[in-house]
């Protein structure tokens, strides 16, 4: 397959659009996850109807392009590891205003290591 057939399936300004509304759904609505590629979808048949006009290849075209959105985006965060962000937990130091970053496995474990120091302590 070559990288010309691409204009074949889907459409890449109708991509680019997708991408950055899925950004922002995500970002800034009060939306569950699940729903950005199902809206995705939606957004992307109806801009295949406008872009190439009311025809059964407008729509699939469409369609494709809007999940491709989805699939940019998971390769982008994959690639960049942006799920690290969703678990560093930042807090405030006591003594100032600097920051801590901690991520909620080593608070998890810290917590467990205070539990089992805890409990010889209490049986004697």
């Amino acid at each position: 397959m070559d990288i010309q057939n691409i204009d074949d399936y889907m459409i890449p300004i109708i991509t680019a659009g997708a991408l950055c509304i899925g950004f922002v759904m995500k970002k800034w609505m009060p939306t569950d996850d699940k729903w950005i590629p199902t809206v995705l979808l939606v957004l992307g048949a109806l801009s295949g109807i406008f872009v190439c006009g009311l025809s059964y290849e407008g729509v699939v075209k469409g369609m494709v392009s809007g999940l491709a959105a989805v699939g940019l985006h998971q390769v982008f965060k994959q690639h960049m590891k942006l799920d690290e962000d969703e678990k560093i937990q930042t807090r405030f130091n006591s003594d100032g205003p600097e920051m801590l970053e901690t991520t909620i496995d080593e608070q998890i474990s810290a917590e467990e290591e205070n539990e089992a120091e805890e409990e010889p302590a209490e049986e004697q």
